[in-house]
């Protein structure tokens, strides 16, 4: 992120006006509360009380010590900077380094963590020269610290820090250091914060401390050591893409069942990548230098199947001009995968069974059996304890299969990862198609995020390739480009808005009215008419799609008793969308 267009900003010594804007970040939030989820920048966001913050706090200081308790808060908070700051450059490739960095500040207040007032900025990305002066006012950790341990004798913002050092480091690409001079818990009237790059930073000359060491943020940030500490095993791979719980859990019991012969039955949804999770567990098993053998067998046709598993010997039906190994034999040594397992017949499950059970199979048309020792990996979209109960599946196959149970989330179960996956699919595909595309637009990533995806991992794979072909050479990918044909997305995309960005009334989620008695007040004529002419017995709209929407929000405001926020979010617009109508009127 280094090699951005070079600036030099010190404009009356206040952030960066230009791109993104205010408005722009605001638009970056997305609230889902039929998900219980708060997106911003792709990421989930928790809405919490100040005062749950505060006891958090508390309870951590109290339990670990000042000086650990700083340590972990630093940590924290520049780990959050660093992230926050990659995203929002991803997001506006185009941004200045003045601009991008004034959108750290700008989002720290809209979290509600401290208001910033800037008293000087300075940044000169060619030179690598950087320098801040702020003022935080109201500062959420100042505030809690004296409410649970009175007035401090050293400055307590330590998240915060934390979060500004990381967020201009990331961005700038070399250690920028902020540092609180005066807090508020230590009887100031605000907290008064100084960043510079570390260079710059007498105390920091040659410094040759540990990033990733706790000691690390106690040291440089506030001037004081800090015991060391173990770092964290990397429990990430490279090959299984995902951080959401709900994921990070399903690798771990395949991580712990790789290494041993058992046989494993992975089950979910269709379309959440259970081939990947065979062909991982196949990767890290001791049958690694042998082959993995697939077969889906829902697209096998019955009178084929016993030929596919088993083999078939030369002569045993018309056609069969040659002896060829199944599916069992090929995966000798090695690990076989039956996709869709739940899609045989009773009479090949049965046959599946003895091969399991005597390790040898015969050969269609074969008189002698054959030694086979393969390591079975099942699949089924279903649940399999369900089709026994039903008679579709042998319940001794199922306890034959079912030895080591890993159930694959859905995509709606691990929401947190759909950026993630939405960059890997798209560097993919770009490789794939040599197109360039700079990213994805604030919507688009909002939408997808609230979409149920019924078809998981394979539907967004398939969006996002749709995307990168749709797309001009360039830009950033937008919500249109996904929705070919005149088809509809999904009815609950944020801000009630077409792919043209204009208001949708169906997706707005309005909610219905309650019905009229027949001596209420007539409806407002231009209602009468858009209602006439959504039931088709008016072909033509006689009335203006402005006055219309100037209708709703009035509705909306009314209803909300002026309140701008939840009147947007009753009608599907944004706060800023609803304050532009405004003005305009």
């Amino acid at each position: 992120m280094a090699n951005r267009k070079s600036l030099f900003v010190d404009p009356s010594d206040q952030l960066s006006s230009g791109y993104p804007s205010p408005a722009q970040l605001a638009e970056a939030i997305a609230f889902a509360p039929a998900q219980g989820n708060i997106w911003m920048f792709g990421r989930r966001y928790l809405l919490m009380q100040g005062a749950t913050f505060g006891e958090i706090r508390r309870e951590l200081i109290n339990e670990l010590g000042l000086e650990k308790a700083r340590g972990i808060y630093t940590s924290t908070g520049w780990h959050a900077g660093a992230r926050l700051a990659r995203q929002v450059a991803q997001q506006w490739p185009e941004g200045d380094h003045g601009s991008l960095y004034s959108a750290g500040p700008r989002l720290h207040m809209l979290e509600g963590m401290v208001n910033v007032e800037t008293i000087h900025f300075e940044i000169n990305s060619e030179a690598g020269s950087f320098y801040t002066d702020l003022y935080w006012h109201n500062s959420l950790e100042a505030q809690a610290h004296l409410a649970h341990h009175g007035t401090a004798g050293e400055c307590v913002c330590w998240m915060q820090t934390g979060f500004a050092s990381g967020y201009a480091s990331a961005l700038l690409g070399r250690m920028v250091v902020f540092r609180e001079t005066e807090c508020r818990a230590t009887g100031h009237a605000a907290c008064r914060i100084i960043g510079k790059t570390a260079e710059q930073w007498a105390d920091l000359e040659g410094d040759q401390s540990d990033p990733e060491d706790d000691s690390f943020f106690s040291h440089v940030f506030h001037g004081m050591s800090e015991p060391e500490h173990s770092s964290q095993e990397d429990l990430e791979d490279p090959d299984m893409l995902g951080n959401s719980p709900a994921f990070l859990r399903a690798q771990r019991m395949l991580q712990r069942v790789a290494p041993t012969q058992a046989t494993v039955l992975l089950t979910g949804e269709s379309g959440v990548g259970k081939e990947l999770f065979a062909q991982y567990l196949h990767r890290h098993s001791p049958r690694s230098h042998s082959p993995l053998v697939s077969l889906n067998c829902a697209s096998l046709p019955e009178n084929l199947v016993e030929a596919e598993l088993f083999g078939v010997e030369k002569g045993a039906y018309t056609g069969a001009d040659r002896s060829r190994p199944g599916r069992f034999e090929r995966a000798d040594g090695g690990t076989l995968f039956l996709d869709e397992i739940a899609s045989l017949s009773l009479d090949a499950q049965g046959k599946i069974l003895r091969a399991l059970q005597e390790g040898e199979i015969e050969r269609v048309g074969g008189d002698k059996p054959i030694r086979v020792d393969v390591r079975l990996v099942a699949a089924a979209n279903v649940q399999l304890r369900d089709e026994v109960q039903a008679g579709r599946f042998r319940q001794d196959l199922f306890y034959r299969l079912n030895v080591y149970p890993i159930q694959i989330p859905s995509l709606r179960e691990r929401r947190e990862d759909i950026p993630l996956l939405m960059n890997h699919f798209l560097q993919r595909y770009c490789q794939l198609h040599q197109r360039e595309i700079s990213g994805f637009t604030a919507r688009l990533i909002n939408t997808l995020l609230t979409h149920d995806f019924p078809g998981n991992i394979r539907e967004l794979q398939n969006l996002i390739e749709r995307g990168v072909i749709s797309c001009d050479e360039g830009q950033a990918m937008d919500l249109q480009h996904i929705m070919l044909n005149g088809e509809q997305f999904d009815d609950e995309a944020p801000f009630g808005l077409t792919a043209e960005g204009k208001l949708d009334i169906a997706a707005a989620n309005i909610p219905n009215p309650a019905p009229v008695a027949s001596s209420a007040a007539p409806l407002h004529p231009a209602i009468a008419r858009l209602a006439a002419f959504l039931n088709g017995t008016d072909e033509r709209l006689q009335t203006s799609v402005n006055e219309v929407e100037e209708l709703l929000i009035d509705h909306a405001l009314k209803r909300t008793n002026g309140n701008v926020t939840a009147a947007a979010h009753l009608i599907g617009l944004s706060r800023a969308q609803i304050n532009y109508r405004l003005k305009g009127k």
